[in-house]
């Protein structure tokens, strides 16, 4: 959470409680917007008949669950104030059903459930009649539900049933028949030879049809079978809308479409003297198995017993709407006071956005957190819900971060952090030891940035070099032979063939070689050529004795030759000229092992931390807690190299991510707990992390949803599409960074839109390597210092011959797990294509998530196809691709 003063400036709490009530207020205006209403007639009086199974919640009579008479009691006592008729399925299961309705005064459609087991359909048969002889309120008996329509009995064996249950009834005055959709009478209208009268259902949804003609259409149904058998009574056994469910064709299952239907139905129902019966009384939670998602929600009373809608009155779309907005809005309003007290720079428009954004975010978490009460979840749901909550709250967090990154810098612009000031004509100039440490680096390279070294315009300064590790003798002795050779006093050179702590070892032996009077300590990588004005140009904040560190951006040369290298150098870029301005607001920037200077005194006393991969911002960060302030000055004042290629660029940020997951494990305490860090630093330091955890997630996702695919085509019955709101916050997450990303280049960073783009696809190139590099660093995997291989330098000094022309490795090498997690979500993809049933709308919406689940993964692939194209770039250079830019503008 950003700084805030909350009890020293009455004034900025007005500005901000007024700012976060007006973006409340406009949350509450969406809402009430996208919450329509749906006109209906109004129904009055009972309903003719509804079909019932007693199944509460969490029952299941595919298990042998069923429920007690208590339940069923209750459950007639619902009904008996809505209708005087039901329908049900199964004999056998509720033997004390007729006697129970029978005292409520309900009339008895009832059913005997036949299937494949032939065992079990002569029990139902025997219960079904002898209930039917004995109970007077059954009036007709059904023999078999839509047994050909699932083909679980041949219609030879259907008859025979029929007519059996018709011989035993014959002297009573229960009427018998069996109940199929309306086509199926009209494909075997041999049945009808078989049956007292036709029981028809007629379910709109399932053929797709919309809500605005479905009513028409099942009238339609009604009359055609009504024609193709004159004279015989017609009885709609079920008809109805269900709530919630997968798109089919032009069908949308929706609380507002349902309460349409059955409403439009009702009249219609009443004007035309149609015999019917409203599937169902109450929703039924266990046919998701059987019928997929929608089979649970036909219920006009949910299965706590609760109404899902009333038969008058206005419909509305959402019916929990009121509190759920209420809800967001408050939500909203919370999130977003911390950062309104702290953009204290920041005009009306800029806050009105971070308002606007954090009641966006606040409605998407009370969206998502509303699910369990608007859907019946299966274990599997309940697994995805669980994942998602679990991330919820880290996209909310990212989400409100990067928002107040946007507006922060999307306003400000370009402007520097901070104005670099004069220093005193008569300062002295302190004593500064430059140490650069190498291993395994090409002598030609470090031979060129200890030349620039020397070059600086300062009358006070070492140079210490240490090459620690190399293990090719020959570059060793090359090596050793230039630096010992060398006639400036000032250049100091100590080789090691083994020492261990990575480069933090290394620069810690160069500390102990520093000279005494060293007042500052430099810090550059062996690929840079500085500018002989680095120091001069932030001499003043040298002589700040609340300034720890002084850092300079990191800068590339020669980037303009290959497309990739323009696409690298941009992406990186982009950090300098938006998150470093963005932090040093706050004192949080972060330091950067090169083009860096640090109080020696401050770094004698906590040197270098050796058994982390981020030596550097580690060390800035336990500078922060030590009380120093960190200062960025925006201006070139050295350049270096970029990684050799794409694997070599994707190992560097792996390692970034890994060592900041060391260091966030390392200083849990101090970002989390009592420090003297302030409230911005831990923000900016824990903020900062949050796109590379979110870059973990996707690679998580990514898998999971791999196997939850496979689980749609080969498990067809068991796995369905998931509820699009357990992929939304993930689809929001991905959708801020594919267009907040751009903005801001366009915004803070001097670059065309063509190379605005190839940074982002090189930042989504990155992705999958971030995410192994965070998993490893949150498992504490033993790290190993992974050196960056460098592109060679051309033109720099005569110590750098020319490169070759650039001939990239085969496609596949190095990218081998991108490349296998792209093939298995294309895999996935095109098999769910190639499967999906017509108007298939749930697998169609996934196939388009899994795409852009895959697009990380594609970018790394059209990075890799760039580098091969070999030198030569199709953009023109900007004045900043020159070989070494200096007094970059901001």
């Amino acid at each position: 959470m950003p700084p805030a003063r909350f009890l020293a400036s009455p004034t900025r709490w007005v500005a901000a409680l007024a700012i976060g009530l007006v973006a409340a207020a406009f949350n509450l205006g969406v809402w009430w917007l996208f919450q329509g209403r749906v006109s209906a007639p109004d129904h009055s009086g009972m309903v003719a008949g509804l079909s019932y199974s007693g199944a509460d919640r969490w029952q299941n009579p595919l298990a042998g669950q069923r429920p007690s008479p208590e339940s069923l009691a209750r459950d007639l006592d619902l009904l008996a104030r809505h209708t005087d008729r039901i329908r049900t399925y199964s004999a056998a299961d509720h033997p004390t059903l007729p006697e129970q309705a029978r005292e409520h005064g309900l009339e008895l459609m009832l059913g005997a459930f036949l299937s494949h087991d032939l065992d079990s359909n002569q029990r139902e048969l025997q219960a079904a009649i002898g209930l039917a002889r004995s109970h007077p309120n059954i009036r007709r008996l059904i023999v078999g539900n839509e047994t050909q329509l699932t083909a679980q009995l041949p219609p030879n064996r259907l008859a025979n049933y029929l007519d059996r249950a018709r011989s035993a009834l014959a002297s009573t005055t229960v009427q018998v028949s069996t109940a199929e959709p309306w086509h199926v009478w009209l494909d075997q209208p041999q049945l009808a030879q078989h049956v007292d009268f036709i029981a028809i259902h007629v379910l709109p949804y399932w053929e797709g049809e919309p809500i605005g003609s479905a009513v028409q259409a099942s009238l339609d149904r009604i009359a055609q079978v009504q024609a193709r058998f004159p004279g015989r009574d017609v009885v709609v056994a079920e008809i109805g809308w269900p709530s919630n469910g997968q798109p089919i064709g032009r069908a949308r299952a929706t609380p507002a479409n349902q309460a349409r239907f059955v409403r439009d139905f009702l009249q219609q129902a009443d004007a035309r003297g149609i015999d019917y019966f409203l599937i169902e009384a109450f929703d039924q939670p266990w046919k998701i198995a059987t019928e997929g998602r929608a089979g649970a929600y036909w219920g006009l009373w949910d299965s706590w017993r609760e109404p899902k809608f009333a038969l008058s009155g206005p419909i509305a779309s959402n019916p929990f709407w009121t509190h759920q907005a209420v809800a967001a809005c408050g939500l909203g309003l919370a999130l977003a006071l911390p950062f309104l007290l702290a953009a204290r720079r920041l005009g009306p428009s800029p806050r009105m956005a971070l308002g606007l954004a954090a009641q966006g975010i606040a409605s998407l978490a009370i969206v998502l957190l509303s699910v369990p009460l608007s859907h019946y979840l299966t274990g599997l749901d309940l697994l995805g819900l669980a994942l998602v909550l679990a991330a919820l709250g880290f996209i909310c967090a990212t989400l409100l971060a990067q928002a107040f990154e946007f507006v922060d810098r999307f306003w400000t612009g370009r402007a520097l952090p901070a104005p670099t000031p004069t220093p005193p004509a008569e300062a002295p100039a302190p004593f500064i030891s430059i140490h650069l440490a190498c291993a395994n680096e090409p002598p030609e390279m470090v031979i060129a940035a200890v030349e620039s070294l020397l070059a600086i315009d300062w009358p006070a300064f070492e140079v210490i070099v240490v090459d620690n590790n190399t293990t090719d003798p020959q570059a060793r002795q090359q090596l050793a032979q230039w630096m010992n050779s060398h006639p400036d006093p000032r250049l100091r050179f100590v080789q090691y063939g083994h020492l261990p702590g990575f480069k933090a070892g290394a620069l810690n032996q160069a500390l102990a070689l520093t000279r005494p009077e060293a007042q500052w300590v430099a810090v550059i990588d062996a690929d840079y050529l500085v500018d002989p004005r680095w120091f001069k140009a932030v001499q003043a904040h040298l002589q700040d004795p609340s300034v720890g560190v002084v850092q300079a951006p990191q800068a590339h040369r020669q980037w303009h030759q290959r497309p990739l290298d323009r696409m690298m150098n941009w992406e990186t870029e982009g950090f300098f000229r938006i998150g470093m301005h963005h932090r040093h607001e706050r004192n949080a920037i972060v330091q950067h092992g090169t083009m860096t200077l640090v109080r020696a005194s401050a770094l004698q006393r906590l040197r270098w931390r050796e058994d982390g991969v981020c030596e550097d911002t580690e060390l800035g960060l336990r500078l922060l807690c030590d009380g120093h302030r960190a200062v960025y000055v925006d201006q070139v004042l050295g350049t270096g190299l970029l990684p050799a290629d794409l694997v070599a660029y994707a190992r560097q940020r792996r390692r970034w991510a890994l060592g900041a997951m060391q260091i966030f494990r390392q200083h849990a305490r101090s970002l989390l707990g009592r420090s003297p860090l302030t409230l911005g630093q831990r923000y900016h330091f824990l903020a900062g992390w949050l796109p590379w955890l979110g870059d973990a997630l996707h690679l998580l996702f990514s898998l999971v949803m791999i196997v939850f695919s496979l689980g749609m085509i080969y498990l067809p019955d068991r796995v369905d599409p998931p509820l699009w709101l357990f992929v939304a916050p993930l689809m929001a997450f991905f959708a801020v960074r594919l267009l907040a990303v751009p903005l801001l280049y366009a915004r803070c960073v001097p670059c065309g839109l063509t190379d605005r783009l190839g940074a982002a696809v090189a930042g989504m190139a990155l992705s999958h390597r971030i995410a192994k590099g965070v998993w490893q660093g949150l498992r504490g995997h033993h790290a190993v210092f992974d050196i960056t291989r460098k592109a060679a330098a051309t033109g720099s000094t005569s110590h750098a011959p020319a490169a070759p022309p650039y001939a990239g490795p085969p496609v596949a090498r190095g990218i081998e797990e991108e490349l296998g997690l792209l093939a298995g979500l294309v895999f996935c993809m095109l098999l769910l294509w190639f499967t999906r049933g017509p108007g298939d709308a749930g697998r169609l919406g996934w196939i388009a998530i899994l795409f852009i689940q895959s697009l990380p993964y594609w970018a790394t692939l059209v990075c890799r196809m760039l580098e091969q194209t070999g030198s030569g770039t199709s953009a023109q250079s900007s004045p900043s691709s020159q070989t070494n830019p200096v007094n970059r503008p901001s």
